[in-house]
C-alpha cells in the first residue's frame, strides 16, 4: 500500500499537470496576488502571531501544527517534487499591501460557495438567475457557462468557484489573543506645530462593562466572528476499506450511526515528521464548501439586516460579513459525513443519494457530491442521511477547528500568478472541468472562461 505522502505526490502532480503554468501574463495586472499576513495585521485582528504578545510565548500560529505559510511548510502536500507552496517576494507583498509580509502563496486552493452569494459563477450577467432551463443564463451566456460538465448539465445550477489561499491550520482557540493594545493614527505638530492627533486604539482584552475577555471595543471575540463563517470539510468514511459512519472524536458523533468503526479527523505525520493536517486536499472526498455570507454589517449592500422587511428574506440575515469583519479571511471547519454506506438501500436515504448524485455526480467513493446548503441541511441531515460537527476548540480532538485562508477578493486580473498551482479534488483521477478549466483561464487571461464573449 502507498504511503499518504505518496498518494499525495500522485495527487498533486495529476493537478499541477491539469491546471499547466504559464510562463508569463500579458493582461493588466490590477488585483494582486495574496502574500501571507503581516504578524502586526494577525495581533490586530486577534490572531497570536509573535511571541512578544502575551500571555503566550510560544503562539501557535508560529509553530507546528499550524505552520503558517512563509514560515512553514514550503514543500510537500499540496505542492510535489520542485514545486513550492509559497516564495519569497519582496516586490508584490508589502509594497502593494502593507498588512502582508513578503511570503507569496502558490498553492491555491479551490471551493464552492453553497449559499449562492459568490459573485463567481455562470449567473454572472444573467437576468434571471432564480430560473432552470436553458433561458437562465441570459442572452450574453457562453458556450462555456451553458455547456456545464456532465455533474452540471444545462438546465441545473452551475457550480460557484471560490479561490483561497490556506495559510494555517488552528487547532486550538489558545491561537487567538486575549490581550492586545496598540495605538494607531497619533500626530504631534503639523506644518503649524498645533495640529495633534491622539490616534485611534486597536486592542483585545477586557472593557470597561464587559465580564467577557479578549473581545474587541465592540465586545465581539474574533473566535465568535470566525464562527459565522463556515467551511465545510468530507473526509474519507473508509478507514482499512470498511465504511464508518461516525468520526472517532466522540464529541462530534451522531446517534445516527454505530461509534465503530469510525473515521478519523485528527493530523497525521508523513515518513519525515512533517504534520500532515486531516483536510488536506488528498483526504478530502471533494473540494472545500464555503458559506461566505458576503454581507455588509449595516446592509449597505442591501442584504437584510432585520426581519422586518419581507422582500430580502430570501437573503442570508448575518450580522457579519466576509469581506468587512473577518479580515483574515478565516473560516471555522465544519465537518460533514454521511450516516449510510453509498450504496445503502435504506430508505429515503438511497433515494435522496441518488438524486443529489444526478445533478452533482459521484466521489470516487460513491457518495454524491454535496454543493450546497440545501442539499446538506434539507436533503441529507433532515432525512438522517448525514450529519455534521466541528472539533473541539481545545485541540483534544487533533485535528484542525479553523482555517487561516481568506478568499481571493477577485481572482481576475492578476491575482491567479503564473507561478501558482491548483490545489483541488481529483474525482476518479480527474479534475472538475469547471474548476480546473477556469484556474486556468484566470492564470492565461486574466478572466473566468465564461467572461470571453461578453467582454
Amino acid at each position: 500500500m502507498k504511503s499518504l505522502l505518496m498518494k499525495s505526490i500522485l495527487v498533486c502532480a495529476v493537478l499541477i499537470m491539469a491546471a499547466g503554468l504559464v510562463s508569463a501574463q500579458t493582461f493588466t495586472k490590477i488585483n494582486p496576488p495574496p502574500c501571507d499576513f503581516s504578524s502586526q495585521f494577525y495581533a490586530d485582528n486577534g490572531i497570536n502571531s509573535s511571541a512578544t504578545v502575551p500571555p503566550v510565548s510560544s503562539p501557535e500560529l508560529d509553530t507546528e501544527p499550524d505552520g503558517r505559510f512563509g514560515t512553514f511548510r514550503q514543500f510537500g502536500p499540496p505542492a510535489t517534487g520542485t514545486q513550492a507552496n509559497w516564495v519569497a517576494d519582496t516586490p508584490d507583498c508589502s509594497p502593494t499591501d502593507p498588512t502582508r509580509r513578503n511570503f507569496r502563496i502558490l498553492a491555491t486552493t479551490a471551493g464552492n460557495s453553497d449559499d449562492g452569494n459568490s459573485p463567481f459563477s455562470c449567473f454572472d450577467g444573467a437576468p434571471n438567475p432564480g430560473s432552470t432551463g436553458p433561458g437562465q443564463f441570459g442572452p450574453n451566456a457562453s458556450a462555456a457557462c451553458v455547456n456545464q460538465p456532465a455533474a452540471n448539465p444545462p438546465g441545473q445550477v452551475p457550480e460557484t468557484l471560490e479561490f483561497i489561499s490556506i495559510m494555517a491550520f488552528l487547532h486550538s482557540e489558545a491561537a487567538f489573543e486575549t490581550q492586545d493594545s496598540r495605538t494607531v493614527g497619533f500626530i504631534n505638530g503639523g506644518l503649524d506645530g498645533v495640529q495633534t492627533n491622539p490616534g485611534e486604539s486597536i486592542s483585545v482584552g477586557t472593557f470597561e462593562g464587559q465580564s467577557v475577555p479578549s473581545v474587541n471595543p465592540r465586545g465581539i471575540r474574533m473566535e465568535d466572528i470566525i464562527g459565522n463563517f463556515e467551511a465545510y470539510a468530507s473526509v474519507n468514511q473508509f478507514p482499512n476499506g470498511v465504511f464508518a459512519g461516525n468520526p472517532c472524536a466522540a464529541d462530534m458523533q451522531t446517534k445516527l450511526a454505530p461509534t465503530t468503526p469510525c473515521f478519523s479527523v485528527a493530523d497525521t505525520k508523513d515518513s519525515s515528521g512533517n504534520t500532515v493536517s486531516d483536510v488536506a486536499t488528498p483526504k478530502l472526498r471533494q473540494n472545500w464548501r464555503f458559506a461566505t455570507n458576503r454581507n455588509a454589517m449595516d446592509g449597505s449592500d442591501n442584504n437584510c439586516i432585520n426581519n422586518t422587511n419581507s422582500n430580502c428574506s430570501h437573503i442570508s440575515d448575518s450580522p457579519f460579513g466576509y469581506f468587512c469583519d473577518d479580515l483574515l479571511g478565516a473560516w471555522i471547519i465544519t465537518y460533514f459525513w454521511f450516516t449510510q454506506p453509498p450504496t445503502t438501500t435504506v430508505q429515503p436515504c438511497h433515494d435522496v443519494f441518488a438524486a443529489i448524485a444526478a445533478k452533482n455526480g459521484k466521489s470516487p467513493d460513491g457518495f454524491p457530491i454535496i454543493l450546497t446548503a440545501h442539499e446538506l441541511n434539507d436533503e441529507l441531515e433532515a432525512n438522517g442521511c448525514g450529519a455534521e460537527g466541528q472539533e473541539a476548540v481545545n485541540g483534544t480532538d487533533g485535528g484542525a477547528a479553523w482555517l487561516i485562508c481568506p478568499a481571493i477578493p477577485d481572482p481576475r486580473n492578476g491575482a491567479i500568478a503564473s507561478d501558482a498551482f491548483l490545489d483541488a479534488v481529483t474525482h476518479n483521477g480527474l479534475l472538475d472541468p469547471f474548476v480546473s478549466n477556469n484556474f486556468a483561464c484566470l492564470q492565461q487571461t486574466g478572466k473566468f472562461c465564461f467572461e470571453s464573449s461578453v467582454e
